[in-house]
């Protein structure tokens, strides 16, 4: 049995392998956050006579960046453990005493956790969930900047046209925005007749 740890990261992760000695066997192998990063780790487990088979990885749930190597690993056959990136740092704190902290030696540490065992899996949502989950949180942001642009709109309005908001009920409504499309201060508005306004 062989235990494989990946450091996530944006672009490239890192990878390190250990035999059930824990004796390293590789350190540190950079792989791209692609499919042929996924093929060139594979070509490196295959040089050392690993399969994935007889492997069990460890990766930390960081953002979503995990996502990709994890189904890419996932559809190869191997065992995946998908730990919270708080039980590693706590790992790290009892292991590391020089408190050294690189790609390599995280991507150990985690291989190392795995052997050790002493670890609870990340709940993993199925697809459905997942993609709700992003879904929700991705119109959650949205809500949250466009009452954001709504405020700042409103800041700079109060200081060019300050009796504006006394006028209207609704500043965002269609007849105020269309006014303000044709009319930026209270000067034009002023030389323009009911009439036309109306």
């Amino acid at each position: 049995m062989h235990f494989l740890g990946i450091d996530i990261g944006k672009s490239n992760h890192k990878a390190s392998l250990i035999d059930e000695s824990g004796k390293p066997v590789f350190k540190g192998f950079s792989f791209s956050n692609t499919m042929e990063g996924g093929e060139s780790l594979l070509a490196r487990l295959s040089e050392k006579g690993v399969a994935c088979a007889g492997l069990e990885v460890g990766l930390e749930a960081t953002g979503h960046y995990w996502l990709s190597v994890y189904s890419f690993l996932l559809e190869k056959g191997c065992k995946l453990h998908v730990i919270n990136p708080i039980q590693t740092d706590g790992w790290r704190k009892g292991t590391e005493i020089r408190k050294r902290k690189t790609d390599a030696i995280d991507a150990t540490l985690i291989a190392e956790l795995v052997r050790y065992g002493d670890f609870i899996e990340a709940r993993l949502p199925d697809e459905a969930t997942l993609s709700l989950k992003h879904l929700t949180r991705f119109r959650s942001y949205l809500v949250d900047s466009v009452s954001d642009l709504k405020r700042k709109v409103i800041c700079v309005l109060d200081q060019v046209f300050p009796e504006y908001q006394r006028i209207f009920s609704g500043v965002f409504g269609a007849t105020s925005k269309e006014l303000l499309l044709q009319f930026s201060s209270p000067s034009e508005l002023e030389t323009m007749s009911a009439d036309t306004l109306a």
